[in-house]
């Protein structure tokens, strides 16, 4: 009567336990499902785990987005997690270095008005002063008649760099200097039509 007994209370045993190993796996599904639905929580330890190759890098730590896609790629494995915060420091660095490659702000820009709209210079002038442009002066152009407001630059690559970004902030074209204006002072100059 002994050899029954044992058979029966092992079997719930058995149960009981795959029942916890069940519920173990659950838990560990949704922990590791609830770390990467969270970016701000997960960033701070892969900062902290790549403290090495981070701080070679200063900028990837201060730079919110950087951090989201590392975390991300973090997930599957901790080896790969490591590769993929190193891989990802390397395009900040090359859109940071893209970004010093804007325009020098310091070249003179002149504004002047080619229309019967009064002010339309000054408006043009403080947008461009606000964006950190050096306006030097604005007026009328009365030389003849501009069809559409243009910026306009001299031979040197930094003024037509520079012409180049205000045309774009302004949502105009850029061309080279046509020969009314071609040898007046060195800069940038913008002329605004109505159009």
């Amino acid at each position: 009567m002994s050899t029954p007994n044992p058979e029966p209370s092992g079997t719930p045993l058995r149960a009981i336990a795959m029942v916890l190993i069940a519920v173990a796996i659950l838990f560990a599904g949704l922990g590791a499902a609830s770390l990467g639905g969270s970016d701000s929580d997960e960033s701070a330890p892969v900062t902290a785990a790549a403290a090495a190759p981070t701080t070679t890098v200063a900028p990837t730590t201060t730079t919110a987005p950087a951090a989201a896609p590392t975390t991300t790629a973090a997930l599957p494995t901790a080896v790969s997690g490591t590769a993929a915060s190193t891989t990802k420091a390397a395009p900040v660095t090359t859109s940071s270095s893209g970004a010093s490659a804007r325009a020098d702000k310091s070249v003179p820009v002149r504004v002047f008005n080619n229309s019967t709209v009064s002010g339309l210079a000054a408006d043009t002038a403080d947008t461009l002063t606000s964006d950190g442009w050096n306006v030097s002066e604005t007026g009328n152009y009365s030389y003849g008649l501009i069809q559409n407001t243009t910026v306009y630059y001299g031979n040197s690559a930094s003024e037509k760099q520079a012409a180049e970004e205000i045309a774009a902030e302004l949502g105009v074209k850029a061309e080279p200097r046509f020969s009314g204006i071609a040898s007046a002072s060195p800069g940038v100059i913008v002329i605004v039509t109505s159009e």
